[in-house]
């Protein structure tokens, strides 16, 4: 006869696996008819919109566009000019993990763009990509805690705790700004609109409830080009507050909230030479989670039927670390030419992957840092690509949960050594130790025990090295109970060589 267990459930999240997804597009572009020839590229600048992720049976589905703006300067006069190359993205990998109940949390990033000159008229792009994936599947912590109406059979059930960090939620939420912005003062007009570029930070986020809210500001940074062919750049912070439901209430949670562009659209009002219309789509990836304790039952018997049980085998995390830590860098990007101003900086974050050096742990976080300057001829551009590493101490046998990112706008001075560009970057980190909690899982009830005559109703008995007094109850069939009344202890606590008086019947 099966005996009935209760079980304790927790609905949460398994980190199914985590990968990252490269690739390279490629393709040509002819100049638009309204545009001039080139003469020089300058620059080039990529961002990836991810407009669709869907998991599927077996594998994810992504789409969405990789939008490419040249910066070049036309033979003759006429200023700096731009064009846009608008490429598809699509990416389909096969992981046996996924399904289609499965969430996907994805951060797209650029990692490289050459634009090459072919002929006056037409130009070569390929761009490098990656997503940087994360997939969460439903799951279900459902141990048994105890055996229903076990005193009936003289069942001494030996109760635990599981003790996990597990993630109790893995949410998103798609959400847009739009709104209508006006040049500030000393800006001057804008006879054309070069480029945008779209940044997203969150500076806070917080449960409250069975509510996430979360906030922070989009920046937004134009270059445009003056009716008289200068170029001048503007930067907008656009704050913005959303909320998210996350379930039941999440409040002792830990949050890791990420966020990217599904759409940035940003247009020179028609008929107007300083207001811009600005719509941003974005969607926010929010993970959840917590330190649950589970009741389990992990050892029993009977004191009168004989028993047959199983057990299974519960992983288990274990929070060792948590900790920030900043990078102030600095860098120097060498000039070809004499510059007499900037136009614009950016420092791009790229690849962040993970190695153990010893006993340590290296986060190595690749980045890329442009500059745009004025020259005498015109203007032009400078890249140089880094790699910063972070230690993380003792770290090496753990498994770890990072990422980085930037805390403010970088800064940049023109130096005699060219473009010196100022950063902070913060690596965030979890340190986690993986375990495993052994658990009854099935209990079935067998002959009732019947007394051997002839044998002692006490037996008199030393305890052995590591021995104790469950295992001794256990062997002899009695109860833990017994045994401290038989030998007058106070204390459940034995030592080796310890007498023990064990009743042969439970008490």
């Amino acid at each position: 006869m099966e005996l009935e267990l209760r079980q304790e459930t927790v609905q949460c999240w398994e980190t199914a696996c985590r990968t990252t997804i490269e690739q390279e597009e490629t393709a040509e572009m002819i100049v638009p008819d309204a545009r001039p020839d080139i003469f020089q590229v300058v620059d080039g600048e990529t961002r990836l919109l991810l407009q669709r992720k869907e998991p599927q049976d077996g594998k994810a589905e992504f789409s969405g566009l990789l939008k490419t703006t040249i910066l070049y300067r036309p033979e003759g006069e006429g200023g700096l000019q731009t064009m846009e190359v608008t490429l598809p993205f699509a990416a389909s990998p096969e992981l046996s993990c996924i399904t289609r109940r499965s969430v996907l949390r994805v951060t797209p990033r650029v990692l490289s763009t050459d634009v090459h000159l072919l002929n006056p008229r037409k130009v070569l792009v390929r761009v490098g990509c990656c997503l940087e994936l994360e997939v969460y599947s439903p799951q279900v912590l459902d141990p048994a805690s105890h055996v229903v109406e076990g005193e009936d059979y003289g069942v001494r059930q030996r109760p635990g705790v599981l003790e996990s960090l597990v993630t109790v939620c893995a949410q998103e939420k798609d959400f847009t700004y739009s709104d209508v912005l006006n040049l500030p003062a000393g800006r001057p007009d804008a006879a054309e609109l070069l480029r945008t570029r779209a940044e997203c930070t969150c500076t806070e986020a917080k449960v409250i409830g069975s509510k996430l809210v979360f906030k922070g500001e989009a920046v937004l940074k134009l270059l445009c080009r003056e009716e008289g062919g200068g170029v001048f750049s503007a930067d907008f912070h656009l704050p913005y507050s959303q909320i998210m439901e996350v379930g039941e209430d999440r409040e002792d949670s830990l949050c890791d909230l990420e966020l990217f562009f599904n759409d940035v659209k940003c247009t020179l009002v028609e008929g107007e030479a300083r207001s811009f219309q600005v719509d941003l789509a974005l969607q926010a990836q929010a993970v959840l989670r917590r330190q649950v304790e589970v009741p389990v039952l992990t050892d029993l018997y009977s004191t009168d039927y004989e028993l047959e049980s199983e057990s299974s085998t519960l992983s288990t995390l274990r929070m060792v670390q948590q900790d920030q830590t900043q990078e102030s860098l600095r860098e120097v990007l060498p000039l070809e030419a004499e510059a007499t101003g900037l136009l614009d900086i950016q420092v791009r974050l790229g690849r962040l992957d993970q190695s153990r050096e010893g006993q340590d742990l290296a986060l190595k976080q690749q980045a890329e840092l442009m500059a745009l300057y004025e020259t005498a001829e015109g203007p032009a551009a400078v890249k140089k690509s880094i790699l910063v590493t972070h230690r993380v101490p003792e770290g090496g046998e753990l498994h770890c949960i990072y990422r980085a990112e930037l805390l403010r706008e970088p800064t940049a001075v023109l130096g005699e050594e060219g473009v010196e560009i100022t950063f902070p970057l913060a690596f965030h980190w979890m340190l986690l130790e993986k375990g495993s909690t052994q658990a009854i899982s099935h209990v079935s009830l067998g002959e009732k025990r019947e007394d051997a005559d002839g044998q002692p109703s006490v037996v008199l008995r030393t305890v052995r090295q590591g021995e104790s007094l469950w295992d001794v109850a256990k062997a002899y069939r009695t109860s833990d109970g017994a045994i401290m009344e038989a030998t007058g202890l106070t204390s459940g606590e034995l030592y080796p060589g310890q007498m023990l008086l064990i009743p042969r019947k439970s008490s």
